[in-house]
């Protein structure tokens, strides 16, 4: 009995220790599943929460105002979103361009692999295509819209206001570094370039187009070696989603109004600006300007005794100038040397105020902006809008 008693004991102990294990491993199967049914919970949660985020992205565009296009090339296609909620100008004048078919049988002439890409104003042959040209649209450079990697932006003419056809895809992050790498408004010329759209899908065939062997080319003098060696085709630009037209041409009136409305402002801004420099000037002169037809002004320091320039003749001037907050940004008479021009071949307010001069005279010459560098300005030096005051005195004359 005592043998089976400790037998049994034996086997019941046994038993017991299965048991328990038996329970260990099930305790630890338990914890695994509830491991997992709370990642996938945790999982399902994010998932939402990512939705909602991206919903919410979505939700804040404006519905109808960002059309895509596909645009085909020789080198492969890729698809652009336009934004027209942010680029309503531009983007409408992109897409008549699209709808002209003006880009078909265009090419990308000027490749840079670190900077950009741009299109849509040369021919194959590198000739400018003018036939179908429309005018020249308002900057939209201050929409927010960044020039970051795989955006579009208009190309232009060095003032504001001149794009056309001409557009450009960055491939790099074009908004720090070197100069001409800094293009978001005020960069890097103090109006930027207008991003209106991005490239959503195809971003490879812009990185082949990237990378196409490139040279120098005549066709395209002072470029640099950034024309394709073999010509990259634009075989089309059409539209591929459906936009709503009215919403756009809505957004366009609406920015064309705020355009006009702050420009307005700015242009009574510096009227009242201009009148009171004058009168500040007046005071410190303890004389009053002449003021020509065109708005010209002028006060002669010392009245010459030689003859008066014609405007093809050579002038011998010495002078300085300034600009409205007491900025000296050029003087002969601090370089020493007496500067020698076509009098035509300057500012219209130079052409004017010198020629009524006479030989030995010294004038002062207060330049309004449409008379100097207008909306452009001369960066970096003058601003755009920059009245501009002349000492000058007029050294000699050779005749034409």
């Amino acid at each position: 009995m005592v043998r089976f008693t400790i037998a049994m004991l034996m086997v019941l102990t046994g038993g017991l220790a299965a048991f328990g294990q038996e329970e260990e491993e099930k305790a630890k199967v338990e914890e695994k599943v509830e491991e997992k049914v709370e990642e996938k919970v945790e999982e399902k949660v994010e998932a939402k929460a990512e939705e909602k985020v991206e919903e919410k992205v979505e939700e804040k565009k404006a519905p109808g105002l960002y059309p895509k296009v596909k645009m085909e090339t020789s080198l492969g296609g890729f698809v652009i979103e336009l934004n027209g909620e942010k680029a309503p100008i531009t983007v409408t004048n992109f897409l008549r361009y699209v709808d002209d078919k003006f880009y078909d049988g265009t090419v990308f002439h000027r490749v840079i692999s670190d900077f950009m890409i741009q299109g849509g104003g040369r021919l194959a042959s590198l000739e400018p295509k003018k036939e179908g040209l429309h005018e020249p649209i308002k900057l939209e450079s201050q929409n927010g819209l960044s020039n970051v990697r795989g955006t579009i932006a208009m190309a232009r003419m060095r003032e504001p206001d001149t794009a056309t056809s001409q557009f450009f895809i960055n491939v790099a992050d074009n908004t720090s570094g070197e100069a001409r790498y800094r293009l978001d408004y005020p960069n890097p010329d103090g109006y930027g370039y207008a991003v209106f759209g991005k490239v959503v899908d195809g971003m490879g065939s812009v990185d082949e187009i990237r990378g196409t062997p490139v040279g120098n080319d005549a066709k395209i003098p002072g470029v640099g070696p950034v024309v394709p060696s073999e010509p990259v085709v634009i075989k089309s630009v059409r539209v591929v989603s459906e936009y709503d037209k009215e919403k756009l041409a809505a957004a366009v009136k609406a920015a064309e109004g705020a355009y006009k409305a702050a420009e307005e402002a700015e242009r009574v801004e510096r009227e009242k600006q201009f009148k009171e420099y004058v009168a500040k000037a007046e005071v410190q002169a303890g004389a009053k300007f002449v003021k020509t037809e065109s708005g010209l002004l002028y006060l002669d320091l010392k009245v010459g005794t030689g003859n008066s320039p014609k405007p093809e003749d050579t002038v011998e001037v010495h002078y300085t100038g300034w600009l409205t907050d007491g900025t000296k940004f050029d003087s002969s008479v601090d370089r020493g040397k007496a500067a020698t021009f076509p009098l035509n071949r300057v500012i219209k307010g130079w052409t004017e105020g010198v020629a009524s001069m006479k030989v030995g005279g010294k004038r002062k010459l207060i330049i309004p902006p449409d008379l100097a560098y207008g909306a452009a300005g001369r960066r970096p030096i003058i601003p755009r809008y920059a009245v501009l005051t002349f000492d000058v005195e007029l050294l000699s004359i050779e005749e034409k």
